[in-house]
């Protein structure tokens, strides 16, 4: 009798070691993928100044750059950590690009004065250094959000509220910086 216990516990616990294993419980789930496949999102329309192509050659062929320091605020990366924020060093996205400015307190103060024009809904825009990613014109300090996907038309009509100018950027993240992701954010693949 203690042969026929014994394999059917086996089995259970077998079984469930292959089951935590597979839905990645021990190594606290996936990464993040590094390369993002182009999306159309749910757009109809084509949305000026969007990149839709991969990033340039330059900029999509290699290993992932080791990170260097950003040079950016604890301020600005306080705000980045608390709305979902996390390294991404090597990954590419599609950020919308709310505008460029010569100095952290224009990008800040930019940022500030557009957030109330979000009303109840949570932007996830932050401000960071162009030269943070490598697609992305040096030297400047940019307020963005970034997306897997290609932001859709309601995407950037939202971004423009604050953001008139608002376009869509595909850029790789160069730094360990916390960049909060939209889809990590409010969920889709």
């Amino acid at each position: 009798m203690g042969k026929r216990v014994l394999l059917p516990i086996c089995l259970v616990v077998a079984a469930t070691a292959i089951t935590t294993v597979l839905s990645g419980c021990l190594l606290s789930g996936p990464d993040a993928p590094r390369d993002i496949p182009n999306s159309t999102g749910t757009s109809n329309s084509q949305t000026s100044n969007a990149s839709t192509g991969p990033v340039a050659a330059s900029v999509a062929t290699g290993q992932a750059t080791p990170s260097k320091p950003s040079g950016v605020s604890a301020e600005a990366l306080a705000h980045a950590r608390s709305i979902g924020g996390s390294d991404y060093v090597g990954q590419t996205f599609n950020f919308i690009v709310g505008g460029s400015f010569k100095t952290e307190a224009e990008a800040q103060a930019a940022l500030d004065k557009a957030s109330p024009l979000f009303g109840d809904m949570q932007p996830y825009f932050i401000v960071q250094r162009s030269d943070s990613f490598a697609g992305m014109t040096p030297g400047s300090w940019v307020v963005v959000e970034a997306h897997f996907k290609t932001p859709t038309d309601e995407n950037l009509e939202f971004a423009r509220r604050g953001f008139p100018s608002a376009h869509v950027e595909r850029a790789r993240v160069t730094v360990s910086d916390p960049i909060p992701v939209y889809e990590d954010l409010v969920g889709g693949d």
